[in-house]
């Protein structure tokens, strides 16, 4: 709820200027136009939103990046590539999920086969249905042979 209005302030004051905002919970992305029109503009407006409701960006995460370069939002690398936007598992999500596999395999050494297939299951279903709807087919492949 705190960030309720930064996408109302931001249409107001970047009205026809093509800076547009995707937020999902308390993870959020601003597109625009040009990186200084991003950098030099619409971050201050952002910073001092956030900073009247006692938030401040993280640094970690706040990037200003060419669309031809990608970045991750919410498990997903999106990039811009020959005019077509690619939607692919991100790099951090693959590891968690990576993770998660071999934490549940080492753990269960002695479990019988249908225990283990039974923890897997949900684990491996659920990544696999977000990601679905994405350019996967490559990475489905290599968590396939990872396994």
């Amino acid at each position: 709820m705190t960030l309720d209005g930064l996408e109302t302030l931001l249409k107001q004051q970047f009205r026809g200027r093509k800076v547009n905002m995707v937020r999902f919970a308390d993870d959020f992305i601003v597109t625009g136009i040009s990186k200084e029109l991003l950098e030099y503009q619409v971050k201050p407006v952002i910073e001092a939103f956030m900073a009247e409701r006692g938030l401040m960006a993280s640094p970690e995460k706040t990037n200003i990046t060419n669309i031809a370069d990608g970045f991750d939002f919410l498990g997903w690398n999106f990039r811009k590539y020959k005019g077509k936007l690619l939607q692919r598992p991100s790099k951090d999500n693959m590891a968690a999920v990576k993770s998660k596999i071999c934490q549940i395999i080492s753990s269960n050494k002695t479990a019988k086969q249908e225990s283990l297939i039974r923890q897997l299951n949900p684990v491996i279903r659920g990544w696999a249905n977000y990601h679905r709807h994405a350019l996967a087919k490559e990475t489905f492949f290599s968590l396939d042979r990872y396994s």
